[in-house]
């Protein structure tokens, strides 16, 4: 039976996805294509990007989902026409039929309404889409992911927010790709040290800055600071401190963190026990409360267990690392 998925209005997600087998399946020609994808359906969902990274075989996403709300035909055009450039014709009839009004029109809203401003519809969305790229390029036929998507949900907290996005950007060096996370091509980082307006705007939103130039210079030293440690058979691994002066030399996110990969939730403990009570009452009410057991991680770090249930939610209270 499938676990009800923690779903919030306006919540933040870290999502992660796999393909089927462990395959490494994703060579450059695919990642361009899956970042390009990824900018049309984040656009047309209205679910906003903050940042990302797609390797051989899965990809990390950071993403905001807006409160839902009503949307005007025009905005509903405007963000079809993200989704579909190169099919104007395609647009014009979607437009045509809006105007139209009536029944038909408003089942046309009700559909398009349906496919965004929601995590699952997003991540479904995305996926399905670049699915049917990838089959059509490479002559298969089928799924190419490993099942659902993984999400969990993170607390609109600065210090959360620039951890989860440190360790997803850290990934490039974690798989000794590269020695530095912006020379990674195919992650946030990376595009917005290229000058990408949107990756930029993620950036700046996760680190709560006034501007990019702002929000370029706290990121960048975080992410190295977070992802410093000495590896003498790994030099890719390595980020050098003195690159950008940075002092501090405890070793953090370059490691991997299954609490930011595998749990439920990640926050203040309060974000976390409120939403995880809220789940309980939601979809397990008349559970017992002794099937959870609440365990420390680290300092400021709590996971709380399900028996029967897999995976484990994780909070912190202060900066990891």
């Amino acid at each position: 039976m499938r676990k009800p998925r923690i779903q919030v209005a306006g919540g933040i997600y870290h999502c992660i996805s796999r393909i089927t087998g462990g395959r490494y399946w994703l060579k450059d020609t695919c990642k361009g294509m899956w970042c390009d994808q990824l900018r049309r359906v984040s656009q047309f969902c209205g679910v906003e990007v903050l940042t990302y990274v797609i390797l051989d075989n899965h990809f990390h996403l950071l993403v905001r989902v807006p409160l839902p709300r009503k949307l005007s035909d025009r905005e509903l055009v405007e963000r079809y026409r993200a989704l579909y450039p190169h099919r104007p014709k395609m647009v014009k009839e979607v437009e045509e039929k809006l105007q139209e009004g009536g029944a038909q029109a408003e089942d046309l809203r009700l559909r398009l309404h349906a496919r965004m401003q929601d995590i699952s519809q997003f991540l479904k969305e995305l996926k399905q889409r670049f699915t049917v790229w990838f089959n059509a390029h490479h002559k298969l036929f089928g799924t190419i992911w490993d099942g659902r998507f993984k999400s969990i949900l993170v607390e609109d907290n600065a210090s959360v927010l620039r951890t989860v996005a440190a360790y997803i950007d850290l990934n490039p060096l974690r798989a000794s790709l590269v020695k530095k996370p912006e020379a990674y091509r195919w992650c946030g980082m990376a595009a917005a040290h290229r000058g990408d307006p949107l990756a930029q705007a993620g950036i700046v939103s996760v680190m709560k800055s006034k501007d990019w130039s702002e929000a370029k210079l706290n990121h960048q030293r975080f992410v190295y600071e977070a992802g410093m440690r000495q590896v003498k058979d790994r030099a890719h691994a390595t980020i050098n401190p003195d690159d950008i002066g940075v002092e501090k030399t405890t070793p953090c996110l370059i490691n991997k963190q299954k609490w930011l990969s595998e749990g439920w939730m990640i926050g203040s403990r309060d974000f976390v026990r409120r939403n995880f009570q809220d789940y309980v009452a939601k979809f397990t009410a008349g559970v017992s409360s002794n099937r959870f057991k609440e365990e420390s991680l680290q300092e400021g770090v709590i996971a709380l267990r399900g028996r029967g249930r897999g995976g484990f939610v994780s909070a912190t209270e202060t900066n990891v690392g």
